[in-house]
């Protein structure tokens, strides 16, 4: 049984649930008991289908206990019958309703079935009628956890660690869930525990390495992720993720040669044809970067990361109306996303079409629950500016420069704004603290020059020009002339999927 979420970013696999068992007896005639421990027999040597065949027969000729419908539908369960199961669970605890082992196996399937409501109703059920019974919390855990309610999830797994404290597939569960919240130390310590207890437990490898690229160690991720890799050759996941550490380390040959092998094993995965296109797209081949992006969505065309890829792709080919068209699909997907908003405003200013770039800057900066990308606002400040909003483009360039108090080309364009207002002395000032950030932006001292001398004050204009004119094109920085809205700006590194 394994678990799986949908971050970011990745689907990360859980442990299996297990089922209990009774030891109880029936009462029925002779040939009907041996048809019942003939069932119990076959079923615990791993041949199901002579059990249920086995289990069957003595229902058939009398036994008619909880312990017998509980034990058919074991066999029912293990044959992939859930259904089945689940009737004969219901019929167990119908005739038992003290029979915890029927509550907490009947919890399984509905949890299987995604019906995590009644799954926690059932565990609960079994932990009334047995307080210790340490499967009903752990498979209670996983239950929250498919809800998203993590907390609870990890108050379960600690109970049932109290109880079995070398429980190795709770300390795993427990430490994913503390990956879910972010808290990635304690994670650590969880899977670092469940290794201590099974060092050939891949799957702990697999989630400790998760752990650790989340915190940005990626040596630490790869190292784990290889031991995963060791101990099961065949873990598509694990070359997926290591795939993504190496892409984080800038390691392209190597990520790509993870994700070729993750494509081997499992080419079903959509995020992995996603994150090896822009790959290939970093790595300057823009066809086969398309190629896979372009599959990633007919793998999932609700992947919403693969369109603002491919958008990306396309606005960096200058096919500025498909770029919008794939980063308007991203929107639809996922209206909340500040970036891909950003995106957008940046094709329709190519287009020319202001009036919508200005739109999606508006709402990108209104989603931002964070400090508002700066890009977006400088974007937007320029388009305010050209539209005339002087006011508004003034107060936009002044809110990049607080959040990116080292950026000369802030300032300057925030001089610039205030010039137009008219407050000189401002812009001045502006241009000023732009230089002394980079001594070279030569731009900023014909601005300034220009300031000065509408102040009347020729010998600093005069200085001014002067400099400028000394500072060589080969060694001139900041912008030599600010196009509409430095789109140039406005990409930032698009987050690799994580499954």
């Amino acid at each position: 049984m394994a678990i799986s979420m949908n971050f970011g970013l990745i689907t990360y696999i859980l442990v299996f649930l297990f089922w209990a068992q009774t030891c109880c007896f029936a009462q029925a005639p002779p040939a009907a008991e041996d048809f019942f421990e003939n069932g119990k027999v076959a079923y615990r040597a791993g041949d199901y289908a002579k059990a249920l065949d086995f289990f069957n027969r003595a229902i058939k000729q009398g036994v008619s206990s909880a312990d017998a419908f509980f034990r058919r539908g074991l066999a029912f369960e293990k044959l992939g019958e859930n259904q089945r199961a689940l009737e004969d669970y219901s019929k167990a605890v119908e005739m038992d309703p003290n029979l915890e082992t029927a509550f907490n196996n009947r919890g399984s399937v509905y949890y299987r079935q995604g019906d995590f409501d009644k799954a926690i109703k059932d565990y609960s059920r079994a932990l009334d009628l047995n307080p210790s019974y340490s499967l009903a919390y752990y498979n209670r855990g996983n239950a929250f956890y498919g809800k998203g309610i993590f907390d609870k999830a990890i108050e379960d797994f600690t109970q049932a660690l109290k109880i079995d404290p070398k429980d190795v597939d709770a300390y795993n569960n427990r430490g994913w869930a503390l990956t879910q919240k972010q808290d990635y130390d304690l994670a650590i310590q969880d899977f670092t525990k469940a290794l201590e207890l099974n060092k050939d437990y891949a799957l702990a490898y697999y989630n400790r390495g998760n752990a650790f690229l989340r915190k940005g160690l990626e040596d630490q991720a790869i190292k784990d992720l290889t031991r995963a890799i060791n101990i099961n050759p065949q873990y598509a996941l694990a070359y997926f993720q290591r795939g993504n550490a190496y892409f984080r380390k800038n390691d392209l040959d190597n990520a790509l040669e993870d994700y070729n092998q993750s494509a081997k094993i499992n080419p079903s995965h959509p995020d992995l044809y996603n994150n090896r296109g822009w790959v290939f797209f970093t790595k300057g081949n823009s066809a086969l970067a398309m190629r896979d992006i372009s599959k990633a969505i007919s793998l999932n065309p609700d992947l919403a990361k693969a369109y603002a890829n491919r958008g990306w792709i396309y606005k960096s080919n200058s096919e500025y109306p498909k770029a919008v068209a794939d980063f308007s699909r991203a929107i639809e997907l996922e209206p909340q996303n500040p970036t891909v908003y950003t995106y957008r405003a940046s094709c329709y200013m190519e287009m020319g079409q202001m009036d919508k770039a200005v739109k999606d800057l508006d709402k990108s900066i209104s989603l931002d629950d964070s400090e508002p990308n700066p890009n977006a606002l400088s974007t937007l400040a320029v388009l305010k500016e050209q539209l005339g909003d002087y006011k508004t483009s003034t107060e936009l360039f002044q809110k990049v420069v607080q959040s990116r108090p080292d950026d000369a080309l802030g300032y300057y364009n925030l001089g610039l704004s205030l010039g137009k207002q008219g407050k000189i002395n401002e812009a001045i000032k502006a241009f000023s603290k732009s230089i002394g950030l980079d001594s070279n932006f030569r731009e900023a001292y014909f601005k300034r020059a220009i300031a000065y001398e509408f102040l009347g004050d020729s010998d600093m204009a005069r200085g001014d020009f002067m400099k400028a004119l000394s500072i060589q094109a080969d060694r001139a920085t900041g912008s030599s002339a600010r196009e509409q809205a430095n789109s140039d700006k406005v990409k930032e590194t698009l987050s690799l999927s994580r499954r």
